[in-house]
């Protein structure tokens, strides 16, 4: 069983306001990411946000995912990713991995996960990560034996400190789309993300 946890409750100091609810094409921002968890080969998928969020929080019971809340979300990205893997604990069914993915990366489609799905072999303590032209993107699936690992890390940080520290676990999968190097940080992120539904080009 492979879980999904999308990261959605970052304080996006950069953009000076919560992006997930932002309109984008048809839907709100968060609600592209969701959709491809949604359609992907995900068995269990955990939306983190901010207890207060109630716009997101209602966005999620649309979706049908789980909710899992951290109010320690001023501490970092490590602190969500924590509390989504205690939650993980309390499944009936074994969990063999997780995918980390973002919740302001709406280019993510479920074609994407699946490869890495289908990449990852259970009780290998993998990291699959996805690559397009040879730069490292997002998501990223790891095996559950990290777990312990996550726990340790402090402060605004994720996955990216094991990849680097542990480049032997790394599991390449090359991938043909942009779109797992394209998140919205900044306001020019957003201009650009809605171009590209606006005229349906391509992410430059």
């Amino acid at each position: 069983m492979i879980a999904g946890i999308v990261l959605g409750a970052g304080k996006s100091e950069r953009m000076r306001r919560s992006k997930l609810n932002l309109p984008l094409g048809s839907k709100k921002l968060i609600e592209w990411v969701l959709e491809s968890v949604t359609l992907s080969l995900l068995d269990e998928i955990f939306l983190v946000i901010k207890p207060d969020d109630k716009n997101i929080t209602e966005i999620a019971r649309k979706w049908n995912v789980k909710i899992v809340y951290n109010p320690d979300y001023k501490k970092g990205m490590s602190t969500s990713i924590q509390k989504a893997l205690i939650k993980l604990d309390t499944q009936d069914k074994e969990i063999d991995g997780f995918c980390l993915i973002l919740g302001d990366q709406p280019f993510i489609n479920h074609k994407i996960i699946n490869q890495l799905i289908k990449n990852f072999t259970r009780g290998k303590k993998e990291i699959v990560v996805p690559y397009y032209q040879g730069n490292r993107g997002n998501p990223v699936l790891f095996d559950m034996e990290w777990k312990k690992d996550f726990m340790e890390i402090t402060g605004d940080t994720g996955g990216r400190v094991l990849i680097r520290k542990y480049p032997d676990h790394i599991k390449k999968v090359d991938i043909l789309d942009k779109g797992i190097l394209f998140d919205i940080d900044r306001e020019e992120d957003y201009s650009k993300a809605k171009r590209y539904f606006r005229d349906k080009g391509k992410l430059v």
